[in-house]
């Protein structure tokens, strides 16, 4: 749907009243995460405060909680708390295994993420589901992979993030393709959870089966 209506767009040197192309860093806010200290560490006992790490985003568009999440003690939070993503944030991946995108499901709010990752927060003029595709389209197109850089330890730079050229569409068409997508993401969402509820009631059948 998303490429249906708007991909044509990128390839035309004239754009029809009421479409412009923005920068990605002036319709959202893009920060960081952070390391954890040097005295602290990961946790496999849940506390309040789930670490998102690479390996949590996957091929799913919500990033969601899962019983494969590590956390974080209260004192490691408290020294890094400003580096937490909310509801609805969408989260890529900049180290390792570059350009995963997820957007992050209210199961996550107030997670603290790595400083492998970056957040698109405050996101305005358009919408984070909006945003999302067009992220996922840019990833298709491998234009996520051109903006890469380094041999030893690729890399993608923030500053190539704020750069990144968006299709801004009039903000009836944008409400529109909202009101679409609106129609599937309750069924996607409760499909996202009902797979992880599925996953972990494997896990405790295949337990009982063990002994």
């Amino acid at each position: 749907m998303f490429q249906e209506q708007f991909a044509a767009f990128y390839n035309e040197n004239e754009l029809p009243d009421g479409y412009s192309i923005a920068t990605l860093d002036s319709l959202c806010s893009i920060k960081g995460g952070k390391r954890l200290p040097a005295d602290g560490e990961l946790l496999d006992t849940p506390t309040a405060h789930p670490y998102i790490r690479v390996r949590d985003l996957g091929s799913n568009r919500y990033v969601c909680l899962t019983n494969q999440f590590q956390y974080i003690d209260e004192e490691t939070h408290s020294a890094i708390s400003r580096y937490i993503v909310n509801t609805n944030d969408i989260v890529i991946s900049i180290v390792g295994t570059i350009g995963l995108i997820g957007k992050i499901h209210t199961s996550l709010n107030n997670a603290n993420l790595t400083e492998n990752c970056v957040k698109l927060a405050n996101i305005h003029t358009v919408t984070p589901d909006y945003l999302y595709y067009t992220l996922c389209y840019k990833k298709q197109i491998k234009e996520i992979e051109l903006l890469t850089v380094g041999a030893v330890q690729s890399k993608l730079p923030m500053y190539n993030i704020q750069s990144m050229k968006i299709l801004v569409p009039p903000a009836e068409v944008i409400e529109d393709f909202q009101h679409k997508f609106d129609i599937f993401n309750e069924q996607i969402e409760a499909n996202t959870i009902e797979i992880q509820r599925l996953y972990e009631l494997q896990s405790v059948l295949l337990a009982k089966l063990a002994y």
